[in-house]
């Protein structure tokens, strides 16, 4: 399985489009910079996804995230990839996964490689489906359109294979 965070910005992300010759599409803006986060997972090779939406990403929510997975997937063994975020890393992280070894066991990608992860796609489809060229007066508008796309990919998962196809 491969992990990433994601921030989602209420604050709109411009985005190409097509339109009319000489009527260029206008997204109102409220320049509020307030953002969700989110933790997920993606199974490879069948797309199985996993997220959950948090305030702050850090070692404590991550544990916890941890947790859910592990909870999802019981009572099978999880070999998680993941990038070198520094809460991934943290003392009581290491401490958990070593205590839950015959349950979890993470690996790292080499440093700056973002491109080796396979939930990195899965944030840009969602951002081209949900959140691209989209105004949001309210967070929770926000969550509702991200978690309806992420609802999607989980009942659907063969519209990610594309994107994860390169990764099996």
């Amino acid at each position: 399985m491969f992990q990433d965070e994601a921030a989602f910005r209420l604050e709109p992300t411009l985005f190409q489009t097509w339109s009319r010759v000489g009527h260029q599409p206008q997204i109102w803006s409220l320049g509020q910079k307030k953002t969700q986060h989110v933790f997920g997972t993606v199974r490879i090779p069948d797309g199985h996804f996993i997220y959950r939406f948090t305030e702050v990403c850090n070692h404590q929510t991550f544990r916890s995230f941890l947790g859910v997975l592990m909870g999802a997937y019981y009572p099978q063994r999880i070999f998680l990839i993941l990038d070198n975020a520094r809460f991934h890393k943290e003392p009581t992280i290491i401490a958990f996964c070593k205590e839950n070894h015959h349950r979890i066991s993470l690996w790292f990608l080499p440093p700056y490689s973002p491109d080796l992860n396979a939930t990195e796609p899965i944030w840009g489809y969602t951002r081209r489906e949900a959140t691209h060229n989209r105004f949001f007066l309210h967070k929770e508008e926000l969550i509702s359109t991200v978690k309806k796309t992420f609802r999607d990919i989980q009942y659907y998962p063969e519209k990610i294979q594309n994107y994860i196809f390169p990764y099996i």
